[in-house]
């Protein structure tokens, strides 16, 4: 395992409101908006970016790009892909010390945010939440978490196939490194059997386990019917559970952009749908169930596409 932790961290140099000029007639003030909590003293909301396996830096860069020109402060980090074979607790200390990193910048008393992509950034969040349990751990205020692609049940398939795109090199080594996925997640499978029946309770693995997060700050849900690595019924499943314990919820699904992909395939609503998010999770009075597009709403608008 690596013990360096290789983050990246960009602080912006948005411009001010009042001295912000449109370029264009379609500008609105809602063009010209930059997200800060006055409430908290002017501070600027930091966000979490935690990649998919195999995610490079530069891939991360354009989704900070989103959050940097409004004001936002992003820190962003993928899990080599080593960890997809190490037991569940391998993660906790990398999670350990991305919450320090807060304290380190003088940054625990900023709104915090999250940005997960697909169950590799959920499992690392699944680990993050533990380490904000601990008595060490600096007291910071989750305002809103964003699940891109995320989160379903480890599948044989989906994990084989994961780990056979983020494998760089030949395609005998991608061979290799999915034949071991197989043979791990079989294992995995075979142990839950078994403590299912020594323990007569159902497993819940991250980053399913996360269904049960006490977190109940606002979720944004980003997905599509046309991800063959998460399953769409397993998303809208998700979302149904977490809006019984009460947790807000925006979902956008979109009929056909691949895993991952959302962003690249309609920039403008992604951001259209980040921005109104963090806007609903910085003000006031956050109702308690909101869902302005419901995945209901969705489906009858693909239907109808």
């Amino acid at each position: 395992m690596e013990d360096d932790l290789e983050y990246f961290i960009t602080f912006p140099t948005p411009t001010p409101k009042e001295t912000h000029k449109r370029t264009s007639a379609r500008d609105t003030d809602e063009d010209d908006f930059v997200f800060i909590n006055g409430a908290n003293g002017e501070k600027e909301p930091v966000v979490f970016l935690l990649g998919w396996l195999g995610a490079q830096d530069n891939h991360l860069a354009k989704y900070c790009s989103i959050y940097n020109q409004k004001g936002c402060i992003t820190i962003r980090y993928t899990s080599p892909l080593s960890y997809m074979f190490a037991r569940p607790g391998a993660r906790n200390p990398i999670a350990r010390k991305l919450l320090a990193l807060l304290r380190d910048m003088s940054l625990d008393d900023h709104p915090v945010f999250f940005h997960i992509f697909s169950n590799n950034g959920s499992i690392l969040y699944y680990s993050m939440t533990k380490a904000f349990t601990e008595p060490d751990a600096p007291n910071i205020s989750v305002k809103g978490i964003i699940f891109d692609s995320t989160p379903s049940p480890r599948r044989l398939y989906s994990g084989v196939r994961a780990v056979y795109g983020a494998t760089q090199g030949s395609v005998w080594k991608k061979i290799f490194a999915s034949f071991g996925m197989a043979l791990y997640m079989l294992s995995y499978g075979i142990l839950s059997v078994l403590w299912t029946i020594i323990s007569g309770k159902l497993p819940k693995h991250p980053p399913w386990a996360l269904v049960e997060d006490p977190a109940r700050c606002p979720q944004l849900f980003l997905y599509s019917r046309a991800d063959k690595l998460i399953s769409s019924d397993d998303v809208e499943f998700f979302i149904t559970e977490r809006q019984k314990l009460g947790v807000p919820v925006v979902a956008k699904c979109w009929a056909d952009s691949p895993h991952v992909q959302h962003y690249r395939m309609y920039p403008e609503e992604y951001r259209e749908s980040v921005y109104s998010f963090l806007s609903l999770c910085l003000s006031q009075d956050v109702p308690v169930v909101e869902q302005p597009t419901s995945v209901a709403a969705d489906e009858g608008k693909h239907k109808s596409d």
